[in-house]
């Protein structure tokens, strides 16, 4: 009898913790990194000279962080993390944060609807396709998501009794950590600050939210013995609750969209949010939400054509006819499917990285499309079962409340409105990059992203690519400054007429290695943004160590000066944010917005064995300040093919010269 596989916590306890690199480290790559951004040999001079005076002076910021390390329970980074980057962000979840993923259509669908007039392959609008309103449910819609949210549980009860697989790379065993903050898990929203909610109840719990029509209901998905419920009786709790959405739309009883507040800027929520848990019917609507496991949106909105990938994001990430609506941003975990069946997931980013949901949502879609499907309605399998299904109602909404939700309604449109997102593919991935290219695949796609750039914009841009820090203790990620030297000296042989392919192939290669020893380092703790963002802090925030004298005036300078430099605050202005994830067929479209202002560009990307998807956001040019998401996506797949031809050439040259051997 084999032994049964470890506990996925079991090796938590020999992660090492994440490390501080040294402050001549972190100035010294810090420097490299501005080198090639900073066209004005004098400002670049300024900046060398005031971040070498800060490296003279940091060390006791340093010590003041590796003293603030030690009494940590998980990382040193973990608390300033969550609240800067995540619960202090003012501005609406939707697009802005949260995340969303699309999930492959079930080629056994059924009952599918179509528009009167379905759009055409000769129609300009068809490869973009469209979100159109069914305003109806489908028995499908209602099976696919009723097997969706039982095998999300069959997750979660891995992640509870601890028998996920331990993930691994050559490194050695990942934290394990952030399964655990899926379910149950919440933010909430206050003034300034928010908050994150998971306790002993919300992750215990025995119920989940379904959202219709901006209507919330409670549907136990465990029995009173915490049994869970077959597929059919949870089956019976939607299809009674589509037919009691169906009576109160006929009724006019529909309650007030607070739903879309939760889209919004987070101080207006936060205030909407104090008046209505004043109220005691809405406080308890609030804690039932917190303590759901998770949230299921029903949709009555479809893709046009059925297999639009682009019209599937669209809805997914902000309701394709409706923006905000129908959602619970604040949710960690949100399913959405719309009328055909056609699923997606938001997720709130505070508590994990979209890395850890999206390998949840590759199982479950995986073992969802492996089960046999049956037509026509199921009987509930509990017998004489009767459906308890519970509205989750907002009553007595001031007049305030109701304004803030017509003013969050207003603010998520103009969002979605100026938001382009769009997904392309190219017909070769990681077999053809590593054997042909003889290229790290995650390097190819940096290089072709960011001459795409270069080429539309005729400028440099400041690259964020993920890197995972899970091989420490609660690790999340580190910045990867992707744009490097070697990056431009590629980019400029790209663009100059007199370089021979030879050289471009050559300096591609370059820029790659030197890409991916820069993403070692990062995923190694050894990166440089979050380092700064600590000595940040122990400046602004930790107290002086015992025994350590006070700060010179200089030396305030000096300290000043290196974070308020320009530079510092342009090689962080991200206007390519990048981020690559697992090969998987089931993900059919990952995306996330862009942060910067202006010429900015979101991008997600999987890269599998024979293809690549790039998952693209933007603004419009006018919201954008010249973002150009169409151009982009051109300009991209003329970069790729050029590429492809540039490296299908070398190695056939490559060839040649071996055979004359």
């Amino acid at each position: 009898m084999s032994p049964s596989p470890p506990h996925m916590l079991s090796e938590q306890n020999k992660l090492p913790r994440l490390p501080i690199p040294s402050v001549s480290q972190t100035i010294s790559r810090y420097l490299e990194s501005i080198e090639p951004l900073l066209d004005d040999k004098e400002a670049l001079a300024e900046s060398k000279q005031k971040a070498q005076n800060f490296a003279r002076v940091a060390g006791r910021l340093q010590k003041r962080l590796e003293s603030y390390a030690k009494f940590q329970k998980g990382s040193w980074l973990e608390k300033w993390w969550l609240e800067l980057a995540y619960l202090t962000w003012r501005e609406g979840l939707c697009i802005n944060s949260n995340y969303w993923l699309t999930v492959a259509n079930d080629p056994r669908a059924y009952g599918v609807a179509m528009p009167p007039k379905p759009l055409q392959p000769v129609d300009a609008q068809y490869s973009m396709g469209r979100v159109w309103d069914s305003n109806e449910y489908s028995e499908f819609q209602v099976r696919r998501a009723v097997r969706f949210i039982q095998h999300t549980l069959d997750f979660k009860e891995m992640v509870d009794l601890g028998q996920l697989p331990i993930d691994r790379t050559r490194a050695g065993p990942l934290c394990m950590n952030q399964y655990q903050l899926i379910f149950g898990m919440t933010r909430i929203p206050r003034m300034g600050c928010d908050e994150l909610r998971q306790d002993a109840t919300s992750k215990n719990s025995r119920f989940i939210i379904l959202i219709l029509q901006d209507q919330i209901y409670r549907v136990d998905v465990y029995d009173s013995v915490g049994h869970r419920k077959p597929n059919g009786d949870l089956e019976a709790e939607v299809h009674a609750i589509i037919a009691d959405i169906a009576m109160r739309i006929d009724q006019n009883e529909l309650d007030p969209a607070v739903t879309v507040l939760t889209s919004g800027h987070r101080d207006r929520w936060s205030a909407a949010y104090q008046r209505l848990e004043q109220q005691p019917a809405n406080y308890a609507t609030l804690n039932a939400i917190q303590e759901a496991l998770f949230a299921v949106s029903l949709d009555t909105t479809c893709s046009d054509p059925f297999e639009s990938v682009n019209a599937h994001q669209l809805n997914t990430k902000c309701h394709g006819t409706q923006p905000g609506h129908n959602r619970w941003y604040d949710k960690c975990a949100s399913y959405v499917v719309d009328r055909n069946g056609a699923v997606g997931y938001v997720g709130e980013h505070s508590p994990c990285d979209a890395l850890i949901p999206a390998l949840m949502v590759e199982y479950v879609s995986k073992v969802v499309s492996k089960e046999p499907l049956e037509r026509g309605l199921l009987m509930p399998e509990t017998p004489h079962y009767k459906t308890c299904f519970r509205r989750l109602r907002f009553t007595d909404v001031d007049s305030s409340v109701m304004n803030m939700i017509r003013d969050a309604e207003t603010e998520v449109t103009t969002t979605a409105n100026n938001s382009l997102s769009r997904q392309i593919r190219a017909d070769f991935g990681s077999d053809w990059i590593k054997k042909t290219a003889n290229i790290g695949p995650d390097a190819f796609a940096q290089m072709a992203l960011q001459l795409t750039y270069y080429r539309i914009h005729g400028s440099f841009a400041p690259v964020y690519e993920t890197a995972s820090t899970r091989q420490f203790l609660h690790g999340r990620t580190e910045t990867v400054r992707s744009f490097t030297r070697e990056a431009a000296d590629f980019m400029l042989a790209m663009c100059d007429p007199t370089t021979t392919n030879a050289d471009r192939y050559c300096k591609l290669a370059t820029a790659s290695k030197k890409h991916q020893t820069m993403l070692k380092e990062g995923s190694s703790g050894q990166g440089i943004d979050r380092h700064i963002l600590g000595l940040r802090m122990a400046y602004h925030r930790l107290n002086p160590l015992p025994g350590e004298g006070p700060i010179s005036d200089s030396e305030k300078q000096a300290i000043n000066d290196f974070f308020n430099d320009p530079a510092l605050a342009r090689s962080t202005t991200f206007q390519l944010s990048t981020s690559g994830l697992f090969p998987s067929y089931y993900l059919t479209h990952t995306g996330f917005g862009c942060v910067a202002p202006e010429r900015a560009y979101g991008i997600n990307y999987i890269i599998e064995a024979n293809r690549i998807k790039f998952g693209l956001e933007g603004k419009t040019k006018e919201a954008g300040k010249g973002t150009n998401v169409e151009l982009f996506e051109k300009t991209l797949l003329r970069t790729l093919a050029e590429l492809k031809l540039l490296c299908d050439q070398a190695k056939a040259k490559t060839t040649e010269q071996q055979s004359r051997l």
